[in-house]
């Protein structure tokens, strides 16, 4: 239909569409980075393994993001390390990061008890138990279900198994809300203030808020709290900061890269700007305005 003319404006163009569009003459595709994130959920409550943060920490040194990010995204973004992003006034740059190492990942899992098999399967086993999990994603999100590949042959080369499952996008969010989910691949929105406690605080697991990891965290849910209550922005950006901090060394789910907003608008739009919230492309349509056809 863009191609046709039959609509003019596609927002939140799916990454795996962007090479196609960008040879459209009449369309062009606007570009800001998001105010999200893509992560692995590492549900604790479903999956206990996850309640070891050396299994947490391990998972992450074992997924090489540069590579994903470079192969399967184009670079159309970049890895990120915590749930605030860059452009927020309450960003903490200094905390805790989980280069793509290996020997990292396979030194952790052997601290935590987590033996390779004999024989042909090298999957990782503790008490009898095999470290192998079911990661569910969207079905029919191209790029999602080819990182969720990615993750899954990477983790495989430390020892841990995993089964992709593909949930449709009308079903997937009454599968993560009630919580029967072992691991999942999607993003996070977030609106322009830079709120977190919704989805780390230990009282906000389902139905009161959207702590789908179950991290527990006594000093964790204390500073997300007292920023809640805070006024003071200065004083507001420092608890954020420690939080994020906090998180970092926790990793209760892995953090793999930003969102990257993609709109499709006609060539002879100006002043369309996207919008890197959740609150949609159309903030300030008062300013659009159509340039005469040549």
């Amino acid at each position: 239909q863009l191609k046709a003319g039959e609509v003019h404006v596609v927002a939140l163009v799916p990454w795996d569409k962007v090479r196609d569009i960008k040879t459209l003459p009449n369309v062009r595709l606007n570009q800001v980075l998001g105010n999200g994130y893509e992560h692995v959920t590492l549900n604790e409550k479903h999956f206990p393994p996850f309640a070891d943060v050396r299994v947490r920490r391990a998972l992450a040194h074992a997924i090489d993001r540069d590579l994903i990010v470079k192969t399967i995204l184009d670079g159309l973004v970049s890895p990120v390390n915590g749930p605030i992003q860059p452009m927020s006034w309450a960003y903490e740059p200094n905390v805790v990061t989980y280069a793509f190492s290996r020997d990292s990942a396979n030194r952790l899992l052997d601290e935590a008890g987590w033996r390779r098999g004999a024989g042909t399967d090298s999957t990782r086993a503790k008490d009898g138990r095999p470290l192998a999990f079911t990661l569910i994603t969207q079905a029919g999100f191209t790029i999602r279900e080819n990182v969720a590949q990615a993750i899954q042959r990477q983790l495989a080369d430390v020892g841990v198994k995993v089964q992709i499952k593909l949930v449709d996008g009308t079903a997937i969010r009454p599968v993560w809300f009630s919580g029967d989910f072992d691991a999942m691949l999607h993003w996070w929105q977030s609106g322009a203030d830079p709120e977190i406690t919704t989805f780390f605080a230990a009282d906000k697991s389902p139905p009161a808020g959207r702590n789908i990891d179950y991290i527990k965290d006594a000093e964790l849910t204390k500073l997300l709290y007292a920023s809640d209550r805070t006024i003071d922005q200065t004083k507001r950006a420092d608890l954020l900061r420690q939080a994020q901090r906090r998180v970092a060394e926790l990793i209760p789910e892995i953090f793999l890269y930003n969102t990257s907003k993609l709109d499709a608008v006609p060539a002879t739009l100006r002043n369309f700007k996207g919008n890197p919230t959740n609150a949609g492309p159309f903030w300030n349509v008062h300013e659009w305005e159509l340039q005469p056809a040549r």
